[in-house]
């Protein structure tokens, strides 16, 4: 529980400091004739300050996890971690611009869009490869479906009319450069669409963690969108001018940010008990085996490769009642049940690495087992055949 403390504060000190950073920028003076500029926002540098912190601190939470995981794994945690660090990084071009009023220079103007293509395109890859070792497998996000939808995007904003933002471009050169936002356009919505993939599939340890990863990426598609709507419709309108276009992108990040915290958890001790069941002393409904089968089921990544050794679970509990006590027979299969997941985790799990000890030590810790609790389910079997095979050891 301590680990799970101290992840916790991290989050709440990355938070804090993107919040703190941002409010403190509010008291600097703007240079001199800034606010004359059509594109001036007072709230445009402090609101870049605070994403590229958030940012920042998602790609470094997410690194962190990399030791709970497996080395097939590490490639595809670092390419997602580089995503949100490169993006954080890369949004100290806005604060500079947004400060100095530097909107009118084309190189410092084109230079903003550096953060979404970096961080689109590694975040492409690193969703990709989670989504192989997955074992999942979809052409819309194949590198030659993307290729062409960021290509036929292009070809269509061509044809669309629309405003040249640059007095330096003209209509030829300005097309040609708007290949440029398509990238994270349609990279940020296939990763969004590959998180959700993954999301559908996984077990229940595995939800909240790319349940956020999905809603983050998704707002950072919204965003990336909302830019290719202002490429057309022109930059001087309230939505603009007021940088409500961030938005998205500070929520998106906050997503990601929240699902390396969760990605973090995994594999940390845990308790049933709610925060207010641990503030006034009162205890949970007594565990079952079925909570201690179907809690253990959830730290695989795979359920469907688990799904047969759970039908244990759905017969039982078709035979009887809510709150009825279990046979012995029904306290046997599902001892027997949970031998197999157990089993299932140590040796053939994608995404960590486990072992017998590990996994029934979690247990103990989440439900709080005390020997009524183990007398009650099928537990004190497994610590009895578990004390039996350390003595033929």
């Amino acid at each position: 529980m301590k680990d799970k403390t101290k992840l916790t504060l991290r989050l709440l000190a990355i938070i804090i400091a993107a919040i703190g950073i941002g409010a403190l920028w509010l008291l600097m003076p703007s240079p001199e004739g800034a606010d004359a500029g059509a594109y001036y926002s007072p709230f445009g540098t402090p609101t870049t300050l605070v994403d590229l912190v958030l940012a920042i601190g998602g790609g470094l939470l997410f690194l962190r996890a990399l030791h709970s995981f497996k080395k097939e794994l590490k490639p595809a945690w670092r390419l997602v971690a580089v995503a949100q660090i490169g993006l954080g990084v890369l949004t100290l071009v806005f604060p500079i611009v947004e400060y100095y009023y530097l909107w009118p220079n084309i190189w410092w103007n084109m230079a903003t869009y550096l953060p979404f293509l970096f961080g689109s395109v590694f975040m492409y890859l690193g969703a990709r490869r989670f989504y192989k070792i997955l074992g999942l497998h979809s052409r819309v996000t194949s590198l030659v479906v993307v290729g062409i939808a960021i290509i036929g995007g292009w070809g269509l904003h061509a044809f669309i009319p629309h405003i040249v933002v640059w007095d330096q471009f003209n209509e030829h050169q300005y097309d040609l450069f708007e290949l440029i936002p398509w990238v994270p356009i349609v990279l940020y919505g296939a990763a969004a669409f590959m998180a959700f993939g993954m999301r559908s599939k996984v077990g229940t340890e595995y939800k909240k963690p790319f349940t956020w990863l999905a809603i983050g990426l998704s707002l950072q598609a919204i965003a990336t969108i909302t830019i290719g709507v202002l490429e057309v419709t022109g930059y001087e309108n309230w939505y603009f001018a007021s940088r409500a276009y961030e938005i998205p992108t500070i929520v998106g990040d906050i997503g990601i940010l929240t699902a390396a915290y969760y990605f973090n958890a995994i594999g940390l001790a845990s308790s049933r008990y709610s925060l207010w069941q641990r503030l006034t002393g009162t205890k949970p409904r007594p565990v079952t085996s079925i909570d201690i089968l179907t809690y253990v089921s959830g730290m695989s990544s795979d359920v469907n490769k688990i799904d047969t050794y759970l039908d244990v679970v759905r017969y039982v509990t078709s035979q009887h009642q809510p709150g009825e006590p279990l046979t012995e027979k029904d306290q046997q299969m599902l001892s027997e049940a949970y031998l197999q997941v157990e089993k299932f985790l140590v040796t053939n799990e994608q995404l960590r690495n486990f072992d017998v000890a590990g996994v029934r030590s979690d247990v103990v810790q989440h439900f709080n087992l005390d020997q009524s609790d183990m007398n009650q389910t099928f537990w004190s079997r497994i610590q009895a055949q578990g004390d039996a095979e350390s003595q033929t050891s």
